[in-house]
């Protein structure tokens, strides 16, 4: 009896340390899911699990992802932003074309059949032909003229201000009140941003008025003045054209073809000039 008692005794203690060495683990679904990985059950699906954010791995794909996603959309932004650079350059160059063949026309206008010679190219429209300048007065450059400046802007305006008034009135046709107002910037502004510009386009209204030596004179002074101005070569491009109809062949020919081979809007103007006059 006493050894009966002896091995129960045993048993249950066994069980006892049995029972303490077994590891507790989650049942739950989520925990199950886990584990069906590890479980290797012979006939049966394995199931993968997905890859976490915690995966290096697996976070750098993705940011290497949003990475080339995001390097393409700047890709074609970039080529966009190029092309419209490209159309604005172009309308630009067409904007001047235009510009410069609406105050030849002008010119042509304006010379009447004195100017109308081999050397005038072009006819001028309907409506440009009715434009007709009032007789031009003997100007210089450097001295008093017989149009005086007259301010058509506040005398606090800025230089732009006064610059775009005058420009507006050429651009309406009032010739005589640009040439004052054109001075007027000049007066104001003799070495600002925009003085370059004036002194070409009262070269141009001068041309326009057929006032051959006046228009040499302010050509010649903006070369003279400011050789970094960006109207230069539309200066020696006009300056080319004031030579040819005074019968200076040469000097033309020299202004001209300098131009023409430069990367200037006004290049393609000198060589078509070149082409039709020499």
């Amino acid at each position: 009896m006493r050894a009966h008692l002896l091995v129960a005794a045993t048993l249950v203690a066994a069980v006892s340390t049995a029972q303490a060495q077994v590891q507790v683990t989650d049942s739950s679904p989520q925990s199950a899911a886990g584990r069906s990985a590890d479980i290797n059950v012979p006939g049966a699906r394995q199931s993968v699990p997905t890859p976490s954010n915690s995966n290096p791995q697996a976070e750098l794909f993705y940011q290497l992802q949003a990475l080339q996603q995001e390097v393409m959309t700047l890709r074609g932004l970039v080529e966009e932003q190029a092309f419209e650079l490209k159309r604005l350059k172009q309308q630009r160059l067409d904007d001047y074309l235009d510009l410069d063949r609406r105050v030849s026309a002008l010119t042509t206008g304006a010379a009447g059949t004195a100017a109308a010679t081999p050397r005038t190219a072009g006819a001028p429209s309907e409506s440009e032909a009715s434009f007709t300048p009032d007789p031009a007065p003997t100007v210089s450059a450097g001295g008093a003229d017989a149009i005086a400046a007259k301010s058509v802007t506040p005398a606090d305006a800025s230089e732009s201000e006064v610059y775009g008034a005058a420009y507006e009135l050429l651009r309406q046709r009032q010739v005589d009140e640009s040439i004052a107002a054109f001075k007027d910037h000049l007066t104001r502004f003799p070495n600002g941003e925009y003085t370059g510009n004036s002194y070409y386009w009262l070269g141009e209204i001068y041309l326009l008025k057929n006032d051959l030596p006046a228009a040499q004179q302010w050509f010649s002074d903006l070369l003279r003045e400011f050789p970094d101005s960006r109207k230069v070569p539309d200066a020696q491009f006009k300056l080319g054209k004031v030579y040819h109809l005074q019968g200076q062949d040469a000097r033309a020919k020299e202004l001209l073809n300098i131009v023409a081979s430069s990367n200037s809007d006004a290049s393609r103007l000198a060589q078509q000039y070149l082409k039709e006059s020499f």
